[in-house]
């Protein structure tokens, strides 16, 4: 007796076959399909990048119709508050955000209730302080207060975005970050003070950040009953080896534009921050597809779906760099003058020198958030060193002489450095640079004495002994 499945194999149609004395055609080679994590990391690296792209322009505009009414003071006090209470955080927090992306469970619930019970009370007190510091030079109270919320709002959203790219979900992170700028846009066109305008912003987004996250959101009430000051105090024995990452990069990133505050006035420091901005607008859009090969590695490392092996992150982010460099060393006159309408001496140059680095920045960034996503974090933070070392005595010296343009100078000199001293580190380990100084083994070349040939029995006897455990290049 048939079953069912025998029934309906039986009236299913019969399978084509090729007439009696024909031969069935051979199908031609297929063409290769890429696999699917390929074309998902490198959408997600797009989409991340395009993200921050937009978020970029969404500043330049933002700038650009500030500097138009002649608010150069907010950009000056927008600059300044913002460094300072970032340093701020990292000297209570080190690089928690960083931890909180590249670590499991227990270490993100550490740094949760960090935040809360440390970092945020920090950086309240150290409102006051830098308010009244900079409240000397000329800077408005008003507007260092609305920055000072922003800054405590940008810092909560680290954590907010890094759930979300932790998910996976950029599409989210694109309307949470951009969503919220077109309001402040709007602000800023009409009139309104460009402080005024980036806090409705960061309320916006936090807002939004919220909503998203569901039920995995920052203020639902399971998520703040599990936190507490022991788990607070352990998160700084957990974030001790970013800690020297997180100030090495700050001091790398910031240390320059600190310095000039400290020596200019606030209309040249406002002219300096809107450039300042332009290049940091920039860097986030690197960054961005940066990130998605460190979450990748750091879902690979932790065993999770879904996880990335490509570098498509990093092929995306230096494509974009050098595209980067040369569209805004083309353009900076037209960017200076009509996009920002800041005064015609200076800034271009500053805009120049700044895009020059891009590359270089890309290339360190890349070792570094890779060594991240593997937990090497002690072969980061000795990077992120060796870019603050460099940009120290640099900076210290041009920005006296030479104002802006010597910070801008001294920005582009740390980052050239960096990266030459990673490529010779690079071309050390893989043997490369001796060949390039010796010229090749066999010595032809360099008049060395030619290394003699291997026996190919021995280099059987050789080849067979390292296996899967024997030395890798």
């Amino acid at each position: 007796m048939m079953g069912a499945s025998d029934r309906r194999r039986s009236l299913a149609w019969p399978r084509w076959s090729p007439p009696f004395g024909t031969t069935a055609p051979t199908p031609g080679p297929r063409r290769p399909r890429l696999p699917r994590q390929l074309t998902s990391s490198t959408r997600d690296s797009l989409v991340s990048s395009c993200t921050n792209l937009l978020n970029g322009l969404l500043n330049a505009a933002l700038l650009a119709f500030s500097a138009y009414h002649g608010q150069t003071d907010e950009i000056a006090a927008y600059v300044a508050v913002t460094a300072a209470l970032t340093l701020v955080s990292i000297a209570v927090a080190g690089g928690s955000p960083l931890l909180y992306i590249s670590g499991d469970a227990e270490q993100r619930l550490a740094v949760r209730s960090q935040w809360v019970f440390v970092t945020l009370p920090c950086m309240v007190l150290a409102t006051v302080a830098i308010g009244s510091f900079y409240s000397r030079s000329g800077y408005a109270w008003s507007a260092m207060l609305s920055i000072a919320l922003v800054a405590v709002g940008n810092h909560q959203a680290n954590f907010q975005l890094a759930d979300l790219a932790r998910e996976l979900r950029f599409v989210s992170t694109a309307v949470a970050v951009c969503g919220c700028k077109v309001p402040a846009l709007v602000m800023v066109a009409l009139g309104g003070q460009l402080s005024s305008a980036l806090l409705v912003a960061a309320v916006i987004q936090f807002l939004a950040a919220e909503a998203f996250l569901g039920r995995r959101s920052w203020l639902r009430p399971r998520f703040l009953a599990e936190l507490s000051m022991r788990r607070a105090l352990s998160a700084f024995r957990m974030n001790r080896h970013l800690f020297t990452y997180s100030i090495a990069e700050y001091w790398g990133a910031r240390m320059a534009a600190v310095l000039l505050s400290l020596l200019v006035t606030p209309q040249v420091m406002g002219a300096f921050g809107a450039v300042l901005s332009v290049y940091q607008a920039q860097t986030s859009v690197l960054t961005a597809a940066l990130r998605v090969s460190l979450v990748g590695r750091v879902r690979r490392r932790q065993g999770l779906a879904n996880a990335s092996n490509g570098r498509q992150g990093e092929v995306v982010a230096i494509a974009g760099a050098v595209t980067m460099t040369v569209a805004s060393v083309v353009a900076a006159p037209w960017i200076v003058d009509d996009l920002l309408r800041l005064p015609p001496d200076g800034p271009a140059l500053w805009l120049v020198l700044l895009a020059v680095a891009l590359p270089f920045m890309t290339i360190v960034r890349a070792v570094t958030l890779n060594q991240i996503g593997e937990a090497s974090y002690r072969h980061a933070t000795r990077i992120m060193v060796l870019n603050a070392a460099l940009i120290t005595p640099v900076a210290l010296t041009a920005v006296p002489l030479a104002g802006a343009t010597g910070a801008a100078a001294a920005t582009l000199a740390a980052e050239v450095l960096t990266g030459a001293v990673l490529g010779l580190a690079l071309l050390r380990r893989r043997g490369r640079l001796h060949a390039l100084l010796l010229g090749p083994v066999g010595g032809s070349t360099a008049g060395l004495p030619a290394v003699p040939a291997v026996d190919p029995a021995s280099q059987g006897q050789i080849s067979t002994s390292t296996g899967p455990g024997g030395f890798r290049d």
